[in-house]
């Protein structure tokens, strides 16, 4: 099994486990996949869709990168998808926790809802 951390727009990261990383990008993200490495770190990766401009504002990560739509967080090997381990699923759920910007409308920052995972995708 595969733990990956799945990051909705406006709700809090979760995790889900899919039999590999393919099965996991091609039931969470829409479209054609992306791979990122935002986080200064060759072993951590998020992998987003390639077309985001008619997906919904996720967040803005540590470089600066806007991420629009699903996405999630796995371990990298190299180039290869790999699952998350304990330590670090926790450690990104934790600084994905909040969306990390302002709302350009009120000034404030946004709030993610907690969402319990979706039985959709994972187990």
């Amino acid at each position: 099994m595969t733990r990956v951390l799945i990051v909705e727009p406006g709700y809090c990261p979760y995790q889900a486990a899919f039999d590999s990383p393919q099965a996991a990008i091609s039931e969470v993200i829409e479209g054609d996949s992306l791979l990122l490495k935002p986080f200064g770190t060759s072993k951590i990766g998020v992998v987003c869709s390639k077309n985001q401009s008619r997906l919904k504002y996720n967040r803005q990560l540590e470089d600066g990168c806007t991420i629009r739509g699903r996405f999630l967080v796995c371990g990298l090997s190299e180039s290869k998808l790999l699952g998350l381990s304990k330590e670090p699923e926790e450690r990104y759920n934790r600084l994905l926790f909040f969306p990390p910007v302002a709302d350009m409308l009120s000034d404030d920052m946004t709030v993610a809802k907690v969402r319990p995972p979706d039985a959709r995708l994972g187990r």
